[in-house]
This record gives structure tokens, sequence and C-alpha cells, in this order.
């Protein structure tokens, strides 16, 4: 399944930073598909694949959490354009 991540970020510096040490961390079953950031660093939209909601929101929540304000949803693939093959 997919999920999306919608991040208002309070910190930019602390959550780029985290971002980047910890993308090979992600635990298998699960895979950032595509980051989309805007300009300045406090905002960014993240599509996520894996096995549910739960486990992105743990992985988030315990890495970035602090730094950002973070909303989740999964997709609605029948209804969805342009997700990642």
């Amino acid at each position: 399944m997919f999920i999306v991540v919608q991040h208002q970020i309070s910190d930019p510096g602390k959550f780029w930073e985290v971002i980047k040490a910890s993308a090979d961390m992600i635990p298998a079953g699960s895979k950032v598909r595509s980051v989309l950031p805007n300009s300045d660093g406090t905002k960014a939209v993240c599509i996520w694949e894996a096995n549910d909601i739960k486990t992105v929101t743990d992985i988030v929540q315990g890495s970035v959490g602090q730094f950002s304000k973070n909303e989740f949803f999964s997709v609605e693939a029948n209804n969805a354009v342009g997700l990642p093959q």
C-alpha cells in the first residue's frame, strides 16, 4: 500500500539532517518512493510504500516527529494517478 506523509517542518536543518542520515535505516518491507520538499525546506510531501500506515507513522514520528508536524493517509490506489511503479 502507498502512504502519503505531509510534513510541516519547524526545524528544517535538523529535519533534513535526520532524513539524510537515516535513509539507509528504513526497515525491510518499507520504502520511501518520493520526497517532495518546498524550496525553503519547511514543507514536504513524501510517498511511502509499506504494509500498513502504523509502520510508517512509527518510523516518521520516531525519527523526525520532534522537528515536524506530520499528517498521514493511505492512498486509494483505484483513484490515484501517477503512483510509482
